[in-house]
């Protein structure tokens, strides 16, 4: 206030000696004192503006203009996501075709695959394929008279397993035929393309992996231009399939130490290599187990929640769309409509967890952290869940 208060004697002293002398106003005086109260932070200051020194009314006062934020700098070219930020996913359209982000889980294990998955609007479906050798041998093989050729691409999940159908008849030939009655689209008016999630499975060595890759690549190459395919786990290595990739097809990277994005494809890490993170769509993480997500009391608590949050905003920022597996969600299905086998609220052994409060649990964690792809067996339940914001449990 000392300070202030000799500035404005000085510039008053100042004023009044050009006032004496000179044809300068009393108005002019006073903007200035005003102005430079206002520079020296006095509390009470007059309001000055640019008409009260030109001769304007003393009633038509104005702030003084701020001054102009500075301009951020622009992001490099090479610190810029390969696609853009993807927005937090909303609730699903109830009006529309499709149910926006249901992705059925293992899609070949429903009684009618695709045909369920696209009957409940799923816009995403899961093949994992095994090459078939006539020396495979299945669980019931004996009342199963189906026979396939060597290195037909047969759909299951585990070696045992009895293949449910070929990649090939099951997805590739029907994904076509639906498109070509629908002008060239999976779901007519959607501007997303459908997804196709493949993972290679049974292969040990890396040359074993490529055949397999390279046999999967030669089918889906007829497929529609409104199917995109990523390739999920089982590939052959980064080197291979970056240097073998069709424009219909990009790759999904699972999180590091637990629940981190990987430096690579992680836009805030200085290991960022945009090219390489040009070809990965999807961040595919397990559910729990010592990664993100319930650490086993089937119950998100808010430092779970958190860093769930957090992985999830930087893959969005990254241009990475994110999936969870491995949830409380009951592999088994009841055969017929994906709805879920009822539990009379035991678990059964060897079984995954069958309690519907975990469940809900889980895919709340999920909505809020704003995971894009709800990953279910139960089309039905997960077709009311999505198309109600979570309403409809």
């Amino acid at each position: 206030m000392a300070e202030y208060a000799g500035t404005v004697l000085l510039v008053a002293a100042i004023l009044g000696g050009l006032t004496m002398t000179t044809d300068v106003p009393s108005r002019v005086a006073d903007f200035c004192i005003a102005a430079v109260c206002r520079v020296a932070g006095g509390e009470d200051c007059p309001l000055a503006s640019a008409d009260q020194a030109a001769g304007g009314s003393p009633d038509e006062v104005r702030p003084l203009a701020a001054a102009p934020e500075p301009e951020p700098e622009p992001i490099p070219d090479e610190r810029r996501p390969p696609r853009d930020p993807i927005p937090k996913p909303g609730c699903a359209d109830p009006d529309a075709e499709w149910a926006e982000g249901l992705h059925a889980h293992n899609d070949y294990e429903n009684e009618t695959p695709l045909q369920d998955a696209l009957d409940q609007g799923a816009t995403s479906v899961e093949a994992d394929i095994w090459p078939y050798s006539e020396d495979d041998t299945w669980f019931g093989e004996e009342h199963d008279p189906i026979t396939y050729d060597e290195g037909d691409l047969v759909l299951k999940h585990d070696p045992t397993d009895r293949p449910r159908g070929t990649l090939q008849e099951t997805y590739i030939d029907a994904l076509n035929e639906r498109a070509e009655r629908n002008g060239g689209e999976i779901y007519p008016g959607r501007d997303e393309p459908f997804q196709l999630v493949i993972e290679l499975k049974g292969q040990e060595t890396e040359e074993d992996k490529r055949r397999v890759y390279d046999a999967t690549l030669r089918q889906i190459e007829d497929l529609p231009d409104d199917v995109h395919v990523v390739f999920s786990g089982g590939r052959p290595s980064d080197e291979y399939v970056l240097a073998n990739k069709p424009d219909n097809v990009s790759f999904d990277i699972a999180p590091v130490n637990g629940c981190e994005l990987p430096p690579r494809v992680n836009v805030d890490s200085p290991e960022y290599d945009r090219e390489y993170a040009a070809n990965f769509t999807m961040l595919n993480g397990e559910w729990g187990k010592g990664h993100c997500g319930d650490q086993g009391n089937n119950k998100i608590d808010d430092r779970e929640q958190a860093e769930l949050n957090r992985l999830v905003d930087q893959a969005h920022r990254s241009g990475l769309r994110v999936r969870f597996w491995g949830g409380p969600d009951e592999r088994y299905r009841d055969g017929s409509n994906g709805d879920f086998l009822p539990c009379h609220g035991q678990v059964v052994p060897g079984r995954q967890e069958c309690e519907g409060e975990a469940r809900v649990d889980y895919w709340e964690a999920l909505q809020e952290a704003g995971v894009d792809f709800l990953n279910t067996n139960h089309l039905g339940m997960g077709e009311r869940w999505v198309r109600s914001c979570g309403t409809e449990t």
